[in-house]
């Protein structure tokens, strides 16, 4: 299999090659988006990617030889643009319903499990609100999308010691923030 380097690298004299950067990613990076936007968002934020990612091929490096952290990060740049507006900011980490397990059994217990599950999700949404921009960001790369530290470290563009750092603080700040919640709703 021709690496994400080569790639991109024969893209720069065969424009068609790119599409195979596509072929090869374009699920993971319409999924990220999706849980952070929608995914109505996702398709328009997606296309967007790859426009951008193709424009800027030239410029591509990488130290792990994949082009998906690349797109992370723009991905990442495009999803916060398109919520730069507060009224907006809530929905870019919130679409939950996806993440949703399936229900099963008869109907009231699949109106149930829903109801218990939409609960269950808003209280990791609400602590999840509750922990730094920056440090969600980094757990969110790590849990969601299961990157390494460094292929965090190259998306959001830090030192994976930060990386370490931002995701020891989120994990503590969302415990404290489950714990707290879980402290208020027990009787």
């Amino acid at each position: 299999m021709t690496s994400d380097v080569e790639l991109i690298r024969r893209s720069r004299h065969h424009p068609e090659s790119f599409a195979d950067i596509f072929d090869r990613h374009h699920k993971a990076i319409h999924a990220y988006v999706a849980r952070r936007a929608g995914s109505q968002t996702a398709d328009d934020v997606l296309a967007e990617v790859f426009t951008a990612a193709f424009s800027q091929r030239a410029g591509f490096s990488s130290e792990t030889g994949s082009a998906l952290p690349w797109l992370y990060g723009i991905a990442r740049n495009l999803t916060y643009r398109h919520f730069r507006s507060a009224a907006n900011a809530q929905r870019a980490f919130g679409t939950w319903a996806a993440q949703q397990p399936d229900a099963t059994g008869t109907h009231d217990d699949e109106v149930i499990a829903g109801v218990d599950s939409a609960r269950r999700w808003q209280v990791v949404h609400t602590a999840l609100g509750s922990v730094a921009t920056d440090d969600r960001e980094a757990l969110l790369l790590y849990a969601w999308e299961e990157l390494s530290y460094a292929e965090i470290a190259q998306v959001v563009g830090v030192p994976v010691g930060t990386v370490r750092s931002r995701i020891h603080r989120a994990r503590a700040a969302l415990r404290a923030a489950l714990t707290e919640t879980l402290e208020e709703t027990t009787p």
